[in-house]
Formats: C-alpha cells, structure tokens, sequence
C-alpha cells in the first residue's frame, strides 16, 4: 500500500506542477498579447498626434495672423516659406514657417532684416517636407510630409478683408 500512496501523491504534486505551469503561461501569453496591443496602440496615436499638430499649428498660425495682407508664401532658402508678418511699436516683424533639414522651423524677425540664417529658427517638429503655395488671392494650398511619409495636404482660407 505504501507504493500506491506515494504514486499518488507523485501523480497529485505533478498535475498541480502542471497545473501551475499552464498557468503562468497562459498568464505570460496574455501579457505579451496585452503588451503588443499597448504598442501599437502608442504607435498609432503618434502617428494622428503628429498629423494634427503639423495642421493645427500652421492653420492656427494663419488663423492668429489673418490680419489685412499679413498672410503670404514667398520663397526663400529655395524652399517655400509662410510669412506672417505684423506691426510692433511702428516696426514690422516677419515670422517665417518653413523647413529646414529635416524639421518644421519658425523664424521671427525684424521685415527689413536682409541676411539671416535657416538653422537660427526654432525647432517645431521633424517633417520630410513642407510646401505652401497662394492659389488665389484668399487661398494658400499646404502640403506636409511627414516622417512616415504620409502627405496632409490642405487649403487655408484668409479671412481678413485684404488677404495676401
């Protein structure tokens, strides 16, 4: 009888050992699933938040600047650039959106200042490209490329009296 006994206390601490073991890995797998989930969750909310703040802040900054001709693009650095342009204490200053090596830059700086520097902007976000075209008259067309590579391309409409 002591031989019966003892195989069934082995089978008993054996099965529970088993038991245990499917336990933790079940355990184990639905954290791995959990954890992948979470990833790409992060990865897709990053990828939107990126999209609406590369929109939303030059659509803002028009918005904030829409003031009477203030809006325009013109060229410069061969890249096409947004100017936004207002009058401090009698002076004028230009804000310059554009980009530069990789990233989205804003620039302020006095209108009659005739030589300055891309890299002594400030630092947005990275970007592949930015293009912005005046369509019309009260239009301004913009395309970003960001660093997915994926392009928003849309139209800003100025609502000032006198746009561009």
């Amino acid at each position: 009888m002591n031989t019966r006994s003892q195989n069934k206390h082995i089978i008993d601490a054996v099965f529970v050992i088993c038991l245990a073991l499917l336990f933790v890995l079940s355990a184990l797998s639905v954290i791995a699933i959990g954890a992948d989930i979470y990833k790409k969750n992060v990865s897709a909310m990053e990828s939107n938040n990126d999209r609406r703040i590369a929109t939303a802040y030059v659509t803002e900054k028009v918005r904030q600047a829409d003031v009477n001709g203030a809006v325009y693009a013109r060229e410069i650095f061969d890249h096409n650039a947004l100017i936004l342009q207002e009058e401090i204490n009698g002076q004028l200053y230009d804000t310059y959106i554009y980009e530069y090596e990789g990233a989205l830059m804003e620039l302020f700086a006095r209108d009659d200042l005739e030589v300055f520097y891309p890299q002594s902007g400030q630092k947005i976000m990275n970007i592949l490209s930015f293009d912005i075209e005046e369509i019309t008259e009260h239009v301004l067309s913009v395309d970003i490329t960001l660093m997915d590579g994926s392009t928003d391309h849309l139209y800003i409409t100025k609502r000032s009296e006198e746009g561009g």
